[in-house]
């Protein structure tokens, strides 16, 4: 097989792996190509047409010789910043998970659905893949990453790109714990979020010391297996990712919606599972997992908290339109408050 061809197949079993959640922060092997330096390409997945002259894709200088692809289009305030999950590039926005678990580009996907009421960007992080079979054009950094990092990354980029606030953030998965990082580092520039089945560090309160420690022994074996096949791969710390949640300043006073998976894989959560985990670690976890959802949602007061979403992790692809109606509420309760109105539940 060609290199080219090898990064291809590479990187689809990178999205194939993101998509096929087996739990929060756990993402199976990135079978990314075992070679070095892969191939990379500029692909623009939001390009100007006549409907929309302002959509661009692009790298974005952001300063110490570091760039990162940043996309737009619609028109409106405030703006929707979608953060997406880790390894995920910004056309996973883009996508819904079609027949045969397939996914498809569609212009019933977040990205586009949201462009509709308002101006809507994403991006990607360094080390990250996208859905056609390239990995990002964003300047390589330092692996792990933490969630600080991530969340001075996007603000440097929106200053960079003069993207107009104030945000609505969006962040799906480990895209949760940036958003709210950021608004509580920048809170006059948050109108709004939107957590998308995202991390949460309760979920270490939720279990023991012992079950935590199998958790992160997982993610552990998972992140060996990707740096030898792509040492750049983006990965994190989830003890580090939960320890910056708990230290950053309070989210500031802003509608809120937090979306939770309710459909859970325990077969293949097990695969994950070092060889010396309890058997019953899946169903211990799944619990977990749910209780700490519930905990995000407590910590922002009138937060709408939405548990029937007929999904797995990977809400923005199965259930597009779900996501979208929740930033539209967002938007909307921004807009309203913005103007002085009465305010509604988002």
């Amino acid at each position: 097989m060609s290199r080219s061809g090898m990064v291809r197949r590479g990187v689809r079993g990178v999205r194939r792996a993101i998509r096929g959640w087996v739990g929060v922060l756990v993402v199976p092997v990135v079978a990314v190509a075992a070679c070095s330096g892969p191939p990379r390409s500029d692909v623009r997945s939001a390009r100007a047409t006549p409907d929309d002259p302002t959509a661009f894709g692009r790298l974005v200088e952001i300063g110490h010789g570091r760039k990162m692809y940043l996309e737009c289009r619609g028109s409106g305030s405030p703006t929707v910043f979608l953060v997406p999950g880790l390894i995920a590039g910004a056309d996973t926005w883009s996508y819904v998970t079609g027949s045969g678990g397939k996914m498809k580009a569609s212009s019933s996907a977040v990205y586009p659905g949201v462009g509709r009421f308002t101006r809507v960007c994403s991006y990607d992080r360094p080390g990250t893949a996208r859905e056609g079979g390239t990995l990002t054009t964003s300047s390589e950094v330092a692996q792990p990453t933490t969630a600080r990092g991530d969340a001075a990354d996007l603000h440097a980029l929106l200053k960079a790109a003069k993207v107009p606030g104030p945000y609505v953030l969006a962040g799906w998965s480990a895209g949760g714990p940036i958003a709210r990082i950021y608004a509580g580092e920048y809170p006059h520039d948050v109108a709004g979020l939107v957590l998308v089945d995202a991390e949460s560090e309760f979920l270490q309160s939720r279990l023991t010391p012992e079950q935590f420690a199998v958790f992160l022994a997982t993610i552990r074996n998972d992140d060996k297996k990707r740096i030898a096949q792509w040492k750049d791969v983006e990965r994190q710390n989830p003890a580090t990712v939960f320890e910056q949640v708990r230290a950053a300043p309070p989210v500031p006073r802003v509608p809120v919606v937090v979306l939770t998976g309710d459909e859970f894989d325990a077969d293949a959560f097990r695969t994950r599972l070092p060889a010396d985990a309890p058997k019953d670690f899946p169903q211990v976890f799944w619990r977990a997992q749910l209780a700490s959802q519930r905990d995000l949602a407590r910590q922002f007061p009138g937060a709408r908290h939405v548990t029937r979403t007929r999904s797995d992790h990977n809400i923005h692809n199965n259930q597009p339109q779900l996501v979208i109606d929740a930033v539209r509420g967002v938007v909307d309760e921004a807009r309203r408050r913005a103007e002085g109105t009465p305010s509604s539940s988002p």
